[in-house]
């Protein structure tokens, strides 16, 4: 009978403390039972709000990731854009430039080359031809005199 003496050990889960008497409950087992139907609804309430919750949270991810990567999106267009824009810029100035050039060569060869005896006076001829202009409307004012108002 010695072992009966000593204090029973509890589970490993207690850590090796002895085991406690168990207290006398001080409410009825109808009203602890509907206590714990409480807790345990207020346990699935607070999961299901948790749920809701993550997933909202999960949600707010989800659009806040969407909405960088089209604002990448867009960015990167936009800087396409600005590329394209100034490139088209810069072979607008060089097409410029080649008209310019080519006019000038052009106009270098004309000067270059002799104008034929028949060609002179037609070219002389219509720069020479002063423009003409429209005839001036005369302006006829009529007086009343007294002998026509009577």
């Amino acid at each position: 009978m010695v072992a009966a003496t000593k204090a029973t050990k509890v589970t490993a889960v207690s850590k090796n403390k002895p085991a406690a008497k168990v207290a006398v409950p001080k409410k009825k087992a109808s009203v602890l039972a509907r206590e714990a139907v409480a807790a345990k609804k207020r346990l699935l309430k607070l999961r299901a709000d948790t749920k809701k919750a993550i997933e909202a949270a999960k949600r707010e991810v989800a659009l806040a990731t969407e909405a960088a990567k089209s604002a990448a999106r867009f960015e990167k267009q936009a800087a396409k854009d600005k590329l394209a824009a100034k490139k088209a810029k810069a072979a607008g100035a060089t097409k410029a430039t080649r008209k310019v050039a080519a006019k000038a060569a052009s106009n270098k060869a004309a000067a270059g080359k002799r104008i034929s005896p028949k060609a002179a006076p037609k070219t002389a001829a219509v720069k020479a031809a002063p423009k003409k202009r429209a005839a001036a409307k005369k302006v006829v004012s009529t007086v009343a005199t007294p002998e026509a108002s009577a």
